[in-house]
């Protein structure tokens, strides 16, 4: 089948969902065709066709059996087409956050039917428009994210990773202040740790305490960033899915995460990761401060992560999308 994806770019964060998707689909047989603005990013290693357009209008749109956009200033010129069946892919309901709540909402309220990435997703979307949707969530590459050694294996001290997203760019909701908060209060209880970041935007805050920011610009040196920490730390309030706690447990690495609603599908509190109320700094902090000083919990936490996500692949992600299309498809 055809496939086309416009796009407004695919640079970090949820567009990682698209790319992988669309490789997979590629993989299976299927003609993939991601279209985009002409000066947009491409952060991703993409094996489906790429054209650039002046802009995304429903002119621009080619035709296909289906199209899938997936954030809300794409859904209308490829509605408007009329160049394929519109599938709705949602990586995050919109109208929480943006400015353009209206224009947002009304395109969940097309006829189309709509995709989304957790069952908690599926529940606010359904709240937000009464309209239902089919969950497909996303996956880890174990053939990248995968374990290697601790890097505080040869320092000696052990060491908390965390994605500092940036509030000058629309992240207002990764809990930040509320990481520095509980590292600050941690180092009153366990002095001895490092913290190490990757900054997606190029943030630099300054933070109550030393931090080293790593380069990571492809999803090797992720995996690599994930696997040299022993705890990886997730606090945002609120996420469609939320993929990085999953690649940390593929990466064999302890995760700490706020119960954010995307990760209740994946997140299973005192099996596979430690889960802590968004905001609450304090439980944070002593939950940090529990792993840094328990070792033989953080590895069985660590492993138990390893084994839960094996079977959360990108490969049975397009599955689900394929088997999905071809539903539609008869109907």
């Amino acid at each position: 089948m055809k496939l086309v994806i416009p796009v407004l770019s695919l640079e970090t964060g949820g567009t990682r969902f698209i790319y992988q998707l669309a490789n997979e689909m590629v993989d299976k047989g299927h003609s993939v065709e991601i279209v985009l603005p002409e000066k947009a990013a491409v952060a991703w290693p993409l094996r489906a066709q790429i054209t650039r357009v002046k802009e995304l209008t429903p002119d621009t749109i080619p035709s296909a059996d289906f199209i899938l956009p997936n954030f809300y200033p794409t859904v209308f010129p490829a509605w408007e087409s009329k160049k394929g069946r519109v599938v709705r892919l949602s990586l995050g309901y919109e109208p929480i956050w943006v400015e353009e709540k209206e224009k947002a909402l009304a395109s969940y309220l097309i006829d189309a039917p709509i995709i989304s990435l957790s069952e908690w997703h599926r529940q606010l979307i359904l709240q937000g428009t009464g309209r239902n949707s089919t969950v497909i969530p996303g996956g880890v590459d174990a053939t990248v994210f995968q374990p290697s050694p601790k890097k505080s294996l040869s320092s000696g001290r052990l060491s908390i990773a965390y994605i500092l997203r940036s509030k000058e760019h629309g992240y207002t909701w990764k809990g930040t202040e509320d990481f520095w908060e509980a590292c600050q209060n941690l180092a009153q209880l366990v002095p001895a740790f490092d913290v190490q970041v990757v900054a997606p935007e190029g943030a630099n805050y300054p933070a109550p305490l030393p931090y080293e920011i790593v380069e990571a610009g492809s999803d090797r040196e992720m995996a690599r960033f994930y696997a040299q920490a022993d705890i990886f730390v997730s606090t945002s309030y609120f996420e469609s899915f939320s993929m990085p706690p999953l690649e940390a447990m593929a990466c064999g690495t302890a995760v700490v995460t706020t119960d954010n609603g995307g990760n209740r599908d994946y997140t299973k509190n005192g099996e596979n990761c430690l889960l802590v109320p968004p905001s609450d700094v304090n439980q944070l902090t002593l939950v940090l401060a529990h792993l840094l000083t328990q070792e033989k919990e953080r590895n069985r936490l660590a492993q138990t992560g390893l084994q839960f996500v094996q079977p959360w692949t990108w490969q049975h992600t397009a599955d689900q999308l394929e088997a999905l299309f071809l539903q539609l498809s008869r109907t």
